[in-house]
């Protein structure tokens, strides 16, 4: 199917922690192209509920996320991603009749028994499905989300304020998985994953070719990753997030040494190693919960192997993070790009890495409206 250069997608908004984003794409005969695109971050945590758990989401309730920039989008068509925080995933064994209902009569039909796995109420959480690849094998044979209302109403309500009309609600799962399958270097039969490094949480998301089949919450998160560099070092936490962002990780702690006394000696070139010391129990962690993650889903299905991970969100720009997964998952690890997914020249701020694996789950969501 051909579709017109003038087709462009709805405004995707994803409300972070610390940051609000948003991209409209055009779709026409080739890749699509960037109509325009916002991204705002503060040093300081965005106050929105939805980007708070549950106890956030509720006290936030009737806030307003602050949207500005917004304006300079040329459609009053927005949609929201619902960021991790905000989302709960399980697996199901569902009849295969159900997929065939509208989307209300599926949510009624899964609803109590995803309620029995909800951390909140089901009453307030709005719900969706979809089929799994293959059924897995304990018998799981679909995916459900639930999403927080509280916050997600709120932030429509930031919409409306800004005169956007709320289209559609989707969860960074599916988003995410669409805007980076280009970027896992694997085979179309193997299991690949995204992981989510966020400000105050990560997520993984595993999927088969470009389903997600298995969702879930990592330790750690780079608030924690900075107050402990600052704590080490004994500096101020604007400049622990400093080094964590210009220097990152090494390829090893050999000889690294955190003495108060000798923070003062040290080198950029000592830097990676040192951090690579201080987060080395909190990168363990998170590599645990990645490798029991991919065993699982590989143990669900035998015929399949382990392939990529891919990393989006603001701690995928760690400099050495990627390198030091390759390393000790054995599997190709890197932060999200747009080869293969935008029409964008070189000098397109979306065409680097450390943009556009911030973006992503924005591009993502704007995809979903372009051919399949």
């Amino acid at each position: 199917m051909r579709w017109p250069s003038s087709r462009q997608s709805l405004v995707a908004v994803d409300c972070g922690a610390r940051s609000v984003r948003a991209v409209q794409l055009a779709f026409g005969e080739e890749l699509p192209t960037v109509v325009h695109w916002l991204n705002t971050e503060s040093r300081s945590p965005v106050s929105s509920p939805a980007s708070a758990g549950t106890a956030g989401a509720k006290e936030a309730a009737g806030t307003s996320v602050s949207l500005a920039g917004i304006e300079q989008f040329d459609t009053r068509r927005a949609g929201l991603l619902v960021g991790p925080s905000e989302a709960e995933y399980c697996l199901l064994t569902v009849p295969g009749a159900v997929w065939s209902q509208d989307p209300a009569s599926l949510a009624d039909a899964i609803r109590w028994e995803v309620g029995r796995r909800l951390s909140c109420p089901i009453d307030e959480a709005e719900l969706g499905a979809w089929p799994l690849p293959g059924p897995m094998g304990g018998g799981s044979n679909a995916m459900a989300v639930a999403a927080q209302r509280p916050g997600i109403v709120s932030a429509i309500g930031s919409l409306d304020s800004e005169h956007m009309d709320c289209e559609r609600v989707e969860p960074a799962a599916l988003s995410l998985v669409r805007a980076c399958r280009a970027s896992a270097l694997c085979e179309q039969d193997e299991i690949w994953g995204v992981l989510d490094l966020g400000h105050t949480g990560n997520r993984l998301y595993l999927a088969v070719d470009s389903t997600p089949v298995f969702a879930r919450s990592v330790r750690g998160g780079g608030h924690n990753w900075t107050q402990l560099i600052a704590k080490e070092l004994r500096v101020e936490p604007a400049l622990a997030e400093d080094y964590k962002r210009k220097s990152g990780i090494g390829t090893d702690a050999r000889g690294c040494r955190t003495s108060p006394s000798s923070v003062e000696r040290l080198s950029e070139a000592a830097l990676p190693g040192v951090l690579l010391s201080i987060l080395r129990g909190p990168l363990a962690d998170m590599l645990a919960d990645v490798e029991r993650a991919f065993r699982f889903v590989m143990e669900q299905y035998p015929r399949r192997q382990a392939g990529a991970l891919v990393l989006v969100g603001g701690g995928s720009r760690m400099p050495g993070l990627a390198d030091w997964l390759s390393r000790e998952l054995g599997v190709k690890a890197a932060p999200a790009g747009s080869n293969g997914v935008l029409k964008i020249t070189p000098s397109h701020p979306m065409s680097r890495t450390e943009i556009y694996s911030v973006m992503a789950g924005c591009v993502g969501m704007a995809l979903g409206e372009g051919p399949p």
